[in-house]
């Protein structure tokens, strides 16, 4: 283990119990499992770049102490994978380099823990009904009833424009190669702040991916906006990259997402009338493992299953 991590991984036991906290609680707070950060300050091997990433951002000041600054870092909002590998992200990191070389990026900053960073702000976490309430309101606004599919990338959205990686200028053929070869399944979406002051942003999409998984990738992105969530950061440090990641507004974007694209009414029919779910993914533009998620999420697996509970006589 090199000097650097050893310091690091010091300054991350240090810290967490001035704090107080245990390693379950800042697993959950900085998103890196309980295990992986029990074993990183056991010393057993190094953290990856994006549990090492996730350390330093919540060191902060004390990461600027020990010399160990985010050596280029971007804002964004981000579909993939949580622990999507080191050289697709320095990739994605790329791709927003050529789009602040074409558009004259504005950002509002402030020096937060000692990097220069966007303001940070603590999650609103939305209740279920909240969000069904909200995914049928959007509907409602496109003009759709329950029966009626959307398709994502007729919805115009002002200050919103959806490219593909093809469409950026500037973006280097390894670059396009990697993000539309072997790493295509490691990313599905980025959306990058064009401009914070007047809200406009680009979405960049993955078109080598089906339809399906398109459709839910890009309202995620448009949930992630129209929500003002905050944006986390693709970021190089040591000489690898890594990525933040804020767990419950991720899990809120998809489930706005998933039921944007099938109405809880269409589900409940569904189950009630036990409907193949291929036909309503089909009908959708869905997978139909996104309608078995939105069955579990609405608390409809027992009754879709088919299965009796019963109390035995004595």
């Amino acid at each position: 283990m090199d000097a650097a991590t050893e310091k690091l991984i010091t300054a991350l036991k240090q810290k967490r119990e001035a704090e107080g906290y245990s390693l379950r609680k800042l697993a959950k707070v900085i998103g890196v499992s309980f295990s992986s950060l029990a074993r990183i300050e056991r010393g057993e091997g190094s953290p990856d770049p994006n549990s090492r990433i996730r350390i330093l951002e919540w060191l902060g000041e004390d990461a600027d102490r020990l010399g160990l600054p985010f050596e280029r870092i971007a804002h964004v909002h981000f579909r993939a994978s949580k622990n999507a590998d080191s050289y697709t992200i320095h990739c994605l990191l790329r791709v927003v380099t050529a789009l602040e070389r074409k558009s004259r990026i504005r950002r509002k900053t402030v020096t937060y823990f000692g990097h220069k960073s966007t303001p940070e702000t603590s999650p609103v976490v939305l209740s279920k009904p909240e969000m069904e309430e909200m995914a049928i309101g959007l509907r409602k606004e496109l003009g759709l009833d329950d029966q009626m599919p959307v398709d994502p990338l007729r919805i115009k959205i002002e200050g919103v424009k959806i490219l593909t990686i093809g469409e950026i200028k500037d973006v280097s053929p390894d670059v396009k190669a990697h993000l539309g070869g072997p790493g295509k399944d490691k990313w599905s979406a980025m959306s990058v702040p064009i401009d914070e002051e007047q809200d406009t942003w680009i979405i960049v999409r993955n078109k080598e991916h089906q339809l399906a998984r398109q459709n839910v990738s890009i309202l995620e992105e448009f949930w992630h906006i129209l929500l003002g969530h905050r944006l986390t950061k693709i970021a190089q440090v040591a000489g690898v990259y890594g990525r933040t990641f804020d767990e419950t507004e991720e899990h809120d974007a998809f489930y706005l997402a998933a039921a944007t694209l099938i109405p809880e009414n269409v589900i409940r029919a569904t189950v009630q009338e036990k409907k193949n779910i291929k036909h309503i993914a089909r009908n959708y533009g869905a997978s139909p493992d996104l309608v078995e998620y939105r069955i579990k999420r609405l608390g409809l697996w027992r009754e879709y299953l088919g299965r009796v509970v019963k109390l035995e006589s004595p």
